[in-house]
């Protein structure tokens, strides 16, 4: 049998295209199997993809007196009874007369009394044990009688005598404390709401950022009207804290609170602080009146 040139023609195509449909299959398959690998969805129980949300910190006034501050620049002078402090920390005489808070039963007063200052032995200076030491460098401080003021001051001619409106004083000599004394710590969570009248004040620490967008902690009074920055401080670890709030009320008799304070700026270092309402300059609501600053070893 005799095979045509056009037969020959015929199956060469046939057999070309059947190839190249097969192909085409083939990559038409493929696709679809990475299709349905990639809208396949996700089970249920897989954890969902984590979004990171990025908390914006407010920007704070910061308030850094402390880093050249002294007594001396105050006029008036702000002492604590107690032992052991370095000789070179109290500026005072014995037989001074000064103006001390006292706590009488329930109530509180201001009333002058006499200082009485005596050498003891300064572990630091004069040598870690007593009858080893050859001097008293250090000094302590009592008043006449049995009661231990809160603090005591010298030159605050606006304070009178007599009893003064207090909320709130942490006496560390009580033995028992209640739990708003314990709780005086000036940390993230401190937050306090005075009443005064009419008008309502608001103390807390807040955390934020200065202009250079570094971390601080800072210590803000506020009312509905102004806000003021106390004291702020580079904020680096969680723990961080401002200090404490050891008392709470109307020193100057304007109706307006008044605080004292334990800020904090060096583990090594105690800064007590008396801010008073009455000589707050325009647009602020108190003003640091006096400082007793105190170094241990």
């Amino acid at each position: 049998m005799k095979i045509t040139k056009t037969f020959i023609v015929v199956f060469l195509l046939t057999f070309l295209i059947g190839t190249i449909s097969f192909y085409l299959l083939i990559l038409k398959t493929g696709e679809n199997v990475e299709q349905i690998e990639i809208t396949q969805p996700i089970p249920s129980d897989s954890p969902a993809p984590k979004i990171e949300t990025k908390i914006e910190l407010e920007i704070l006034e910061e308030n850094d007196d402390w880093r050249d501050e002294h007594e001396s620049k105050f006029k008036i002078k702000l002492l604590e009874t107690g032992e052991g402090f370095h000789g070179n920390q109290i500026e005072a005489k014995s037989g001074e007369t000064w103006l001390g808070l006292f706590k009488v039963k329930d109530k509180y007063f201001l009333r002058s009394t006499k200082i009485k200052i005596h050498s003891v032995h300064d572990s630091v200076i004069d040598g870690y044990e007593e009858k080893y030491a050859t001097q008293k460098t250090g000094k302590s401080v009592i008043v006449s009688g049995k009661l231990q003021p809160v603090f005591l001051l010298k030159n605050a001619k606006q304070l009178k005598e007599g009893e003064t409106k207090t909320l709130f004083w942490n006496n560390s000599n009580e033995e028992s404390k209640n739990e708003e004394m314990e709780s005086t710590s000036l940390d993230k969570k401190f937050i306090r709401e005075y009443q005064f009248g009419e008008e309502k004040y608001i103390l807390q620490v807040r955390e934020g950022v200065n202009k250079k967008g570094e971390k601080i902690l800072a210590l803000i009074f506020e009312d509905d009207k102004k806000k003021q920055v106390l004291h702020s401080t580079k904020s680096i670890e969680e723990g961080d804290y401002l200090g404490s709030l050891n008392w709470v009320g109307d020193l100057d008799r304007d109706g307006k609170p008044d605080f004292y304070f334990d800020l904090y700026f060096h583990d090594n270092v105690e800064y007590k602080n008396l801010f008073i309402s009455s000589e707050a300059k325009k647009g602020k609501l108190l003003k640091k009146v006096a400082t007793f600053i105190t170094t241990g070893c």
